[in-house]
């Protein structure tokens, strides 16, 4: 399956999974290419690794302000900041295992569970396998990123 096909299919995936947990419209705001060592303002990242005839990793990249408001919306509610900060993460995994999980439904890969990074200016080691495409998205008021190192064996 070539590139852009693969593109195609996370971003149909990324906006119904926003429609169907959030109600909210995730317009693609273009593909670009990540540049070694570029700088972001990121906050959070729920990364996926895929093994099998498509290879590589996925990493959903937001705000922390992004994920509160996602966790918000699903009306699960935090005790305490520790608590908060523990269940953003756990919403970002889920938002990622499940765009990660429907794009490549049909595709020849199995998945990993989400690991989450969190902190300002994050850096990933991305695998030297093929180049890192940033889908970006916005949502009202909000933008946020799937990243895509992905690479057909």
């Amino acid at each position: 399956m070539e590139q852009r096909l693969i593109e195609a299919a996370f971003i149909a995936s990324v906006r119904s999974t926003f429609k169907d947990m959030f109600g909210l419209e995730a317009v693609s705001s273009g593909v670009r290419v990540i540049s070694d060592g570029e700088e972001h303002d990121w906050e959070i990242t729920g990364l996926i690794g895929l093994a099998g005839q498509t290879q590589g990793v996925v990493a959903l990249r937001l705000t922390r302000e992004l994920a509160g408001e996602l966790l918000a919306g699903s009306g699960v509610e935090a005790a305490h900041d520790e608590e908060r900060r523990q269940l953003e993460g756990g919403i970002v995994g889920e938002i990622s295992n499940i765009i990660a999980g429907s794009a490549t439904a049909s595709m020849d890969a199995e998945i990993a569970p989400p690991v989450i990074i969190s902190g300002p200016r994050h850096k990933i080691g991305w695998p030297n396998i093929a180049p890192v495409a940033a889908l970006a998205f916005s949502l009202p008021g909000r933008t946020f990123e799937l990243d895509l190192c992905l690479k057909e064996r």
